[in-house]
């Protein structure tokens, strides 16, 4: 076999093993801290052990994109690291190969590994996160008190927001219940209660019941002889309201405004509707957000498959330079650089969901910093000037 191809086979040897090994660690660490942060929400709700497995899976599936790049960075830096600590990239480089012939075939297999990446990310995670979704419904079902949260308002069900200021573990009885929410006529209804309770009607599985104890009920009545509206104020004792819980099927979680559950062909059609919509006199702003958050999304399908390759042509020649391949140096480099990257990755995505710059800029600025960075240190570990002795 020819030493160039022996030397392939070698350093693909070299790689994978460690990036399968270092990727698993990663993503179970993701893993462990998801639970751990929810496990006060997930535990001891009588909810069903399946549900709660799935939901995790479901979550795992979503953080693959994140897990990638970081592995590849780890990986490459102890790769190479090892490879010149042992003297083995001296011993090559003196015989006129150099640093980045050794580096393309485990390039190659991070190409490959990026484009599999998208495709990932555009036929798997949006079907994950709508499951992961059902199940959420699945949960609201069973425990409808189970997405509240003291002292916010939350968006229980469309057109249904309440806030609590205390919710007690043991009866589930909540406290000084503030709601507000819109009837089929669009009226709005306003209810204050001291207290009260939020379970699932036995009856009617798609319902969730509202029992409210010693409270106000503000409700809008439409005059049309005058065209106003005034408020009828009821005081009660006791006030039970049900509430349908919409259905949650396939077409309708693509109906609501979960941006990271579209594909890329459902992203591109989104966009383009909201984009002919502009030219619409009655365009609200609320959809100029929606048009920048799609966009944003549809960025990311391709970002992070970037973001792997970028990741390793700064890995490769960093572990060269440091030549240390153990955990310790190759660990706390690749964090360092990773968390530059995230912190200037979330900056920019809260910036263009607030519309202050444009989406692709957005999306894309880490890489536009980090790109030039790989290729300057490629070249000058290649032209041995950047060595560290």
């Amino acid at each position: 076999m020819n030493p160039i191809k022996k030397l392939d086979l070698y350093m693909i040897r070299l790689f994978i093993a460690p990036f399968l090994i270092i990727f698993s660690t990663i993503f179970i660490v993701f893993m462990i801290q998801f639970f751990w942060s929810q496990i006060d929400e997930l535990i001891g709700k009588d909810i069903d052990i399946l549900i709660i497995i799935k939901f995790i899976f479901y979550f795992g599936i979503s953080i693959i994109p994140l897990v990638t790049p970081i592995s590849l960075l780890l990986t490459s830096i102890i790769t190479f690291g090892n490879f010149s600590e042992n003297q083995e990239l001296t011993a090559i480089k003196s015989s006129g190969i150099s640093l980045f012939r050794i580096m393309m075939p485990i390039l190659g297999i991070t190409c490959i590994l990026s484009i599999g990446l998208y495709f990932f990310s555009d036929l798997a995670i949006p079907k994950a996160k709508i499951k992961a979704r059902k199940l959420g419904y699945q949960i609201l079902l069973t425990h409808p008190s189970f997405k509240l949260k003291e002292g916010i308002f939350v968006n229980l069900l469309p057109d249904f927001f309440i806030k609590i200021d205390r919710k007690s573990k043991k009866n589930k009885q909540l406290h000084n219940i503030f709601i507000f929410f819109y009837d089929k006529n669009l009226l709005v209804n306003t209810i204050l209660s001291q207290k009260g309770f939020l379970t699932p009607n036995e009856n009617k599985s798609e319902f969730i019941q509202l029992k409210l104890m010693n409270g106000i009920l503000y409700s809008e009545n439409p005059n049309e002889t005058k065209k106003q509206s005034s408020y009828q104020i009821v005081k009660f004792d006791t006030l039970i309201q049900n509430f349908k819980i919409p259905s949650y099927d396939y077409k309708g979680i693509k109906s609501l405004d979960d941006y990271d559950s579209y594909d890329t062909q459902n992203l591109i059609q989104k966009i383009n509707l909201l984009k002919k919509e502009k030219n619409n006199s009655e365009y609200q702003k609320k959809n100029i957000y929606k048009l920048f958050k799609l966009q944003l999304e549809l960025q990311k399908k391709f970002t992070f498959p970037v973001t792997c390759i970028i990741m390793f042509m700064i890995g490769a020649p960093l572990g060269a330079i440091i030549r240390k391949g153990g955990i310790g140096y190759s660990t706390i480099a690749a964090l360092t650089i990773f968390i530059i990257y995230y912190t200037l990755l979330t900056i920019t995505q809260n910036k263009v969901e607030k519309a202050e710059i444009c989406p692709w800029i957005g999306a894309w600025i880490p890489n536009f910093i980090f790109f030039p960075i790989s290729i300057w240190m490629t070249y000058k570990t290649v032209t041995k000037d950047f060595y560290i002795q």
